[in-house]
C-alpha cells in the first residue's frame, strides 16, 4: 500500500536528476556549437555590415549587386552546384539502393570501406590524381582518343567540365552514403508484398519508394550542395577562366587581405543564396511527398513506420486496380 506514493514522491527528484543530467550532457556540445559556429557567424554579420571606414553600411553589399562580374560568378556558382548535387543523386542513389538490397552481408563493410575512402584522403591528393586522369596522354585521354573520340593531345583540363567532374566525384561517396542510410530504411517485406501483389516497379517507386527516401534526399542535397557551393580549389587548379567560382574570388580577397569587408560581404550573400535554394528544394520534397502518399512526418518508430509502408502499398495496390478496372470496362 505504501509503495505507490513511495515511487509518486520521488519521481520529482527523478525528474530534477535526469534534466541535470542532460543539461551536464548537453553543456559541452553547446559550448562549442556557440564558440565554433555562432560567434564566427556573429563576426561575419558585423564585418560584412562594416564599411571601410568603421561604420555600419551596406555598401559592400550593393557594389556586389552592383556588379555583373560578381552577380554572373554568383549565378554560375549556385547553377554548378545544383547541376553536381542532382548528378551526383542520380549516380548514387542506384549504387546505394543495389549495395543495400543485392549486396551480400559481409561485402557489405568492405564496399562502404572504399567508399569513404576519399574522405580519409587529402583533397589536394584527390584533385591531382584527377588531372592525371584527364590531361593530355592520361588514361581517359588516350582512351578516348584510341577510339577516335578526341585528338592524342587533346585534353579537358582547364574548362569548366574538368571543373564539375571532380566536383562531383567528390560528392558521390557523401551522396552514397547517404542513399544507402535511406534504403537501409525501407522495409524489404513491404516491397515483396507489393511484387507478389502484382503492383508495377513504377507504381511502388512513386508510392513507397520515393514519399519513404524524399527525406533523406533532401538531407542528401544540403549535405552536398553545402559541400559543393563553398569550392574553391578545384575550380582554382581546373577550372580554367571560364570555370571559376565565387569561392575562388572570396579567397583571393582574403588571401590578399584587401578590401576584407567586401569578401566577407560575398560569403554571405553565398550563404543567404545557398540556405534559400536548400530550404526551396526541401519544401519541394515534403510537398511532394505529401502531395503523392500523404506522409508528412518522418522519424517515426520503427514499428509505425513499417505500417505506413504497408498502408502506401495497399493505396498504391487500390488505386492500381481501379484504374486497371476502368481500362477493362471501357
Amino acid at each position: 500500500m505504501t509503495t505507490a506514493p513511495l515511487s509518486l514522491a520521488h519521481r520529482p527528484r527523478r525528474r530534477a536528476r535526469g534534466a541535470l543530467g542532460t543539461g551536464f550532457l548537453l553543456t559541452p556540445g553547446g559550448v562549442l556549437l556557440v564558440l565554433f559556429a555562432l560567434l564566427p557567424l556573429v563576426a561575419l554579420l558585423v564585418i560584412g555590415f562594416t564599411s571601410g571606414s568603421g561604420a555600419v553600411s551596406l555598401e559592400n553589399f550593393a557594389e556586389m549587386f552592383a556588379s555583373p562580374v560578381y552577380m554572373a560568378l554568383l549565378g554560375r556558382t549556385l547553377a554548378i552546384a545544383f547541376c553536381v548535387t542532382v548528378v551526383s543523386i542520380a549516380l548514387a542513389w542506384p549504387a546505394a539502393w543495389a549495395l543495400a538490397r543485392y549486396t551480400r552481408p559481409k561485402a557489405k563493410p568492405l564496399i562502404l570501406g572504399f567508399v569513404i575512402i576519399p574522405y580519409i584522403t587529402s583533397q589536394l591528393l584527390l584533385i591531382y590524381g584527377f588531372v592525371s586522369l584527364i590531361q593530355a596522354g592520361g588514361p581517359i585521354m588516350s582512351l578516348l582518343s584510341a577510339i577516335g573520340l578526341v585528338d592524342p593531345q587533346a585534353s579537358i583540363m582547364y574548362t569548366p567540365t574538368a571543373n564539375i567532374l571532380m566536383l562531383i566525384q567528390e560528392s558521390i561517396p557523401t551522396a552514397i552514403l547517404v542513399m544507402y542510410s535511406a534504403s537501409e530504411q525501407i522495409s524489404g517485406s513491404v516491397l515483396e508484398a507489393s511484387r507478389t501483389l502484382g503492383a508495377s516497379k513504377g507504381f511502388v517507386f512513386t508510392r513507397v519508394i520515393w514519399p519513404l527516401s524524399s527525406a533523406m534526399i533532401g538531407v542528401n542535397f544540403a549535405l552536398t550542395f553545402v559541400q559543393t557551393v563553398g569550392a574553391f580549389a578545384e575550380p582554382a587548379i581546373l577550372g580554367g577562366p571560364n570555370g571559376q567560382m565565387l569561392g575562388n574570388t572570396i579567397s583571393a580577397q582574403l588571401q590578399a587581405g584587401v578590401h576584407q569587408q567586401f569578401a566577407v560581404a560575398m560569403s554571405l550573400v553565398l550563404l543567404v543564396a545557398s540556405l534559400a535554394i536548400v530550404g526551396g528544394m526541401t519544401g519541394l520534397l515534403a510537398w511532394s511527398r505529401n502531395a503523392v502518399s500523404g506522409v508528412s512526418k518522418s522519424g517515426r518508430p520503427k514499428q509505425e513506420r513499417l505500417t505506413v509502408q504497408t498502408r502506401l502499398v495497399e493505396d498504391a495496390l487500390t488505386t492500381e486496380n481501379a484504374f486497371s478496372t476502368q481500362g477493362a470496362t471501357r
